[in-house]
């Protein structure tokens, strides 16, 4: 049976719960000022970020909008941000080396996901590639 948020039976996707998460601490908030600005209880947020509950389309439509981010971008797939990330990064964009300097100090993140590697100040070059070689190349 298909996931429902939290108010209605209609389907939704999952939010990327790491995602979520870095964009509450790229924005310097705490949980509990996150649930002030989208008007619920800080354990709701600790719920959505934890991934015990999901947010209610309307709560996911004012996350995007508070992080200015697309409709439904929350609920990208890591792997897929994690590329993008790289992508970028490899050409200058200094908002994806952000993202992906928070991912490394996050290593935890990273090797559950066996994305990145696990040896110790791997250059974000060395990833890129190891990443394009993994995703892209047939």
């Amino acid at each position: 049976m298909p996931d429902t948020n939290e108010n209605t039976q209609e389907t939704q996707q999952h939010i990327n719960r790491h995602f979520l998460r870095y964009l509450r601490e790229n924005a310097e908030l705490t949980q509990e000022q996150l649930a002030q600005e989208i008007g619920v209880e800080t354990e709701v947020v600790h719920h959505w970020e934890t991934g015990r509950r999901q947010p209610s389309q309307r709560h996911q439509f004012d996350l995007e909008k508070l992080f200015g981010i697309e409709t439904g971008a929350l609920c990208l797939e890591i792997k897929q941000l994690l590329i993008d990330d790289f992508i970028a990064a490899y050409f200058g964009d200094e908002a994806a080396r952000d993202r992906l300097e928070w991912v490394e100090k996050n290593r935890r993140l990273g090797q559950s996901l066996s994305v990145i590697p696990t040896q110790s100040k791997t250059r974000a070059s060395e990833l890129f590639t190891e990443l394009i070689e993994e995703f892209l190349i047939p």
